[in-house]
């Protein structure tokens, strides 16, 4: 499987960006590609897409860290410890 958050995946990213927005939003796209401002867009669209994807990584991570890391001792009396 290959992963497409890889910076050296970025041109792969770009080509599903552009056959999405071909086939989802024709007029936009060809709107785009007519004015020259096609590459700037997905350029744009894939900065914004990443961005969430790391703040989406990093809360994942987060949540992880907090569920695996959330040790304690069944028997042990926070009440009687001298700190």
């Amino acid at each position: 499987m290959i992963d497409l958050a890889n910076d050296n995946q970025k041109e792969k990213r770009m080509e599903i960006m552009r056959k999405a927005l071909k086939e989802k939003a024709p007029q936009t796209y060809t709107g785009l590609e007519e004015s020259g401002g096609l590459e700037k867009f997905l350029e744009a669209h894939d900065t914004e897409m990443m961005k969430s994807f790391q703040a989406a990584r990093d809360k994942a991570w987060e949540e992880t860290l907090a569920s695996f890391l959330d040790f304690f001792d069944p028997n042990y009396d926070e009440t009687s410890s001298p700190m």
